[in-house]
């Protein structure tokens, strides 16, 4: 299943990099051998052995290319999904659930930004039939974002700057270094950020501290978030066709892997408005609205390498291999994330004196999701 996405994911990131070509294609050269020492074969036998390679690794390759043959040159969709993806995962261990604290507060936790192409109740079934979608649609929008550890670190300015003026400081990372079913696999981001918060209006405490309404802030800032990602999936080998030349028999076999390796860098300028509510003294209940202007670029670029060998049937213990046979692709692209990302947030948490627990969750335009945890402590 794992590889099944990760290849649909991989088959779409699949872009040339030439403003003419239509589909992408893979190059590439069978082996030459030649003849081992001490061997009777001559020159002229040797290159008929060697054509012979060619041809069966001819349709190896055809075979090879029929499999992406249906992928767009240009998936731009699905270029700035993951650029979008990266913005909306930059909010992690928020507290914006938790204006009007006295000093400062001191929140950490995971966020996962998510661009889907519908909604997150059949993501599962998406991503299943997603090699059919995207030849089908021939692009599609999806990327997504974990990062794992952030830290955020608020403080009330009230008596040294600002009366009602929140600042804080964001920074997280993330570094996975891994194999994902036996293919290599490297996850790697970085986040940090400064943050500004104004109670406009202040809370309001009803019922002995039953209900406390926690007024109304307005805030921004400046976040970049950087995400490096790199993966090599093995493809199903692919079978020449057969070749008997100088009484050697066999096939050429090619072991393709895709190579994929993103580099995304962005930059956000949130603007918002929160209020929340907190209920019988722990259950605290945020609402907001507000835009993500986001800048930066996605950078996506695609590879393919592989071991291109003969499969004899007969001995062939009188040749060596003389220049290996390689396959080439030369494919990637950039592009930038949505500037506008109008937003609503919201979520469910849990207060118990200065210690919080939060699950912000804010949803996106155009099936945009945020959700993370945060743990954390307010004075």
């Amino acid at each position: 299943m794992q590889n099944k996405i990760v290849l649909a994911l991989l088959m779409t990131a699949l872009i040339t990099t030439s403003a003419f070509a239509q589909y992408i294609k893979v190059d590439g050269e069978a082996p030459i051998v030649k003849a081992a020492p001490g061997s009777s074969f001559t020159q002229t036998q040797i290159d008929d052995i060697n054509t012979a390679f060619r041809t069966s690794f001819t349709t190896a390759l055809n075979g090879l290319n029929n499999e992406l043959k249906d992928i767009k040159a240009k998936p731009e969709e699905f270029i700035k999904a993951w650029g979008d993806a990266g913005i909306f995962a930059s909010h992690g261990a928020t507290q914006r659930a938790y204006g009007g604290y006295k000093t400062f507060a001191v929140t950490v936790g995971p966020m996962v930004g998510l661009r889907l192409p519908g909604s997150p109740f059949t993501i599962m079934d998406d991503l299943d039939n997603l090699t059919d979608k995207l030849k089908e649609e021939q692009d599609i929008k999806l990327g997504f974002n974990p990062q794992m550890l952030n830290v955020n670190v608020g403080i009330n300015t009230s008596k040294f700057l600002l009366k009602d003026l929140y600042l804080g400081l964001h920074f997280g990372f993330m570094k996975v270094d891994t194999p994902i079913e036996g293919s290599p696999f490297s996850f790697s981001n970085f986040s940090l950020g400064v943050t500004a918060n104004y109670q406009l209006v202040a809370p309001k405490t009803l019922a002995k501290g039953l209900l406390v309404w926690r007024g109304v802030n307005v805030g921004s800032g400046f976040i970049y978030q950087g995400t490096k990602i790199s993966y090599g999936l093995g493809l199903e080998p692919f079978k020449g066709g057969d070749f008997t030349s100088q009484g050697i028999s066999g096939k050429i076999i090619i072991d393709p892997t895709l190579t994929l390796d993103m580099n995304i860098n962005t930059f956000v300028i949130p603007i918002e408005v929160t209020t929340a509510v907190r209920l019988l003294w722990f259950l605290n209940i945020p609402l907001g609205v507000g835009v993500d202007l986001g800048f930066g670029k996605s950078d996506i670029r695609v590879g393919m390498k592989g071991d291109i060998y003969p499969e004899y049937s007969t001995s062939a213990g009188d040749l060596v291999t003389d220049i290996p046979g390689y396959l080439s692709l030369s494919a990637g692209g950039d592009m930038p994330p949505s500037f506008f990302n109008f937003k609503i947030m919201t979520g469910v948490g849990l207060n118990f004196g200065p210690v919080i627990i939060d699950i912000p969750v804010t949803l996106y335009l155009d099936d945009g999701y945020s959700v993370g945890v945060s743990v954390g402590f307010i004075w």
